[in-house]
């Protein structure tokens, strides 16, 4: 298990517990997460800043909290405000009948049905950016930064899935660096006692500002592009199933989406399915490299999908293949931190009383890791999620989150992570760089590597994309670095 300096240090004499805890927390949220509970148990109640907070370590309590119990809760208004403050109102960051409608307007742009619309441009957009990072020719290698590989990777497949647009390097880069640059800001804002208002200057501001006008401006540019389109909306990419979303269940008016949120909604595209599929592919890029038996069956596994002519569909329903992407966000869940919930009223959960107002806390790091749900839980084991396997506790996966607010992008999420990963595993051999190791696990918006992840890519004999074969001899070692970048220092493409 993930060790932490927090496990012996962290003072609990007894409540309320102030500032020195909130400065624990933001400093090292997951160990604060191991000390309460080996110090409190399941059921970890303690008081900052005169708020009740409770972290229960249940699979069966989060349940209660996400599922069951669900109308007797809701997100953390001021989580809320503070992503709105660069996305805008979306269906993220509203509540209520806004949310709902919203939510209601949008979950057919992403039900499974329309993954099949989508795999095309996701494939265009993997291919074109591996081809552009590493190496082409048999036997080649290159020694990469991960997480700036899948950075590039799926700022691709967001730009060509949401606008069918086909991106230079450039412009994916540009675009990532400024929803980092706001997702880091607004990470830093959580933990803040309390967030300074627009017109007061503080560390950040102006980067943020700067970072807004270059993702609000591309988006923005796309929009007025696709209604001056002289052809109707043809569903072809998500924007045109934005734009052409009625609501038929409100009275029948078969309202739209307005023009705003359209936008809004955009921005969360990018900020959500960029980085938390970033992070997820990195960890198990990580992952296969350290476990080659179980990359090498994994590649077994999608050569005989390919030799049979099985098409794109089919690899997301790959056994193996899934089963490692599920076990690499068991062990590095995307997300660690938003799905926390405000009681709406009194409510017992799993046994406990929950005042209105108490803040719970669903502890995803620490469910993913949890013994007794996951045997030998700090062991890459995806056998856990073959269909074979006995069905997991109820509430103790949540890599997208449970009840009414699950993420609404899950379906294209593991679909794009299945292609990707077919794309790689199969097309290349992967060990961890020289003198490297897996890093630690820090939280940003999503979970990331403390520090760079450098893996070794050598180029494989062949590849089966239709018959083709790429062959050379003797080719050098390349190393890919990542430049370094300021949202405002990009050249156009």
């Amino acid at each position: 298990m993930r060790t932490s300096p927090v496990h012996d240090t962290l003072p609990l004499p007894g409540r309320p517990f102030g500032l020195p805890l909130l400065a624990a927390i933001r400093r090292d949220p997951l160990g604060v997460g191991h000390a309460l509970q080996r110090r409190l148990g399941d059921v970890a109640t303690v008081d900052v800043l005169f708020r009740r907070i409770v972290y229960f370590f249940r699979p069966d309590a989060v349940r209660q909290i996400l599922v069951d119990h669900g109308d007797s809760f809701e997100r953390e208004a001021r989580l809320l405000d503070i992503f709105a403050s660069f996305q805008g109102r979306n269906v993220l960051t509203t509540e209520g009948p806004d949310w709902e409608r919203q939510r209601r307007l949008l979950t057919p742009a992403f039900s499974p049905k329309r993954m099949a619309g989508y795999m095309g441009l996701m494939r265009d957009a993997i291919e074109a950016s591996l081809a552009d990072e590493l190496p082409t020719a048999q036997g080649e290698q290159a020694v990469v930064d991960v997480d700036f590989l899948t950075t590039r990777i799926t700022m691709d497949v967001i730009l060509r899935t949401l606008f069918s647009h086909a991106t230079c390097h450039a412009e994916a880069m540009r675009v990532s660096v400024a929803i980092r640059a706001l997702t880091r800001q607004s990470m830093r804002e959580v933990f803040w006692p309390w967030v300074p208002p627009a017109w007061l200057p503080h560390p950040g501001r102006a980067a943020k500002r700067a970072s807004l006008r270059v993702l609000h401006g591309l988006i923005a540019d796309h929009i007025a592009a696709r209604a001056k389109r002289e052809q109707p909306a043809d569903g072809g990419d998500v924007l045109d199933r934005l734009l052409a979303a009625r609501d038929e269940a409100s009275s029948g008016s078969g309202a739209a989406l307005s023009a705003q949120e359209v936008h809004d909604n955009c921005v969360l595209l990018f900020a959500a399915g960029f980085d938390t599929a970033s992070s997820a592919l990195t960890w198990w890029l990580g992952l296969m490299a350290t476990h080659a038996d179980i990359a090498q069956r994994v590649r077994d596994e999608v050569a005989g999908a390919r030799a049979q002519g099985a098409g794109l569909d089919v690899l997301p329903r790959l056994p193996w293949l899934n089963a490692t992407l599920k076990e690499a966000m068991r062990l590095y869940p995307p997300s660690t931190s938003l799905f926390n919930r405000v009681a709406l009223r009194d409510v017992v959960i799993d046994g406990t009383p929950v005042r209105k107002g108490t803040l719970a806390v669903v502890p995803i790091w620490h469910l993913h890791r949890d013994p007794r749900s996951f045997p030998e839980p700090e062991r890459f084991l995806p056998k856990r999620f073959l269909p074979e396997a006995p069905p997991l506790p109820r509430g103790a996966y949540l890599p997208f989150g449970a009840g009414p607010h699950f993420c609404l992008g899950q379906h294209f999420a593991m679909v794009e992570m299945a292609l990707v990963a077919a794309h790689v595993i199969e097309r290349f051999e992967l060990a961890l760089a020289e003198g490297d190791a897996l890093p630690e696990p820090v939280i940003d918006l999503a979970l990331k590597p403390k520090h760079a992840l450098r893996l070794r890519f050598t180029k494989r004999a062949s590849v089966h994309e239709g018959v083709r074969v790429e062959t050379s001899t003797d080719p050098p070692t390349r190393h890919r670095s990542p430049p370094r970048l300021q949202p405002s220092g990009l050249a156009g493409c």
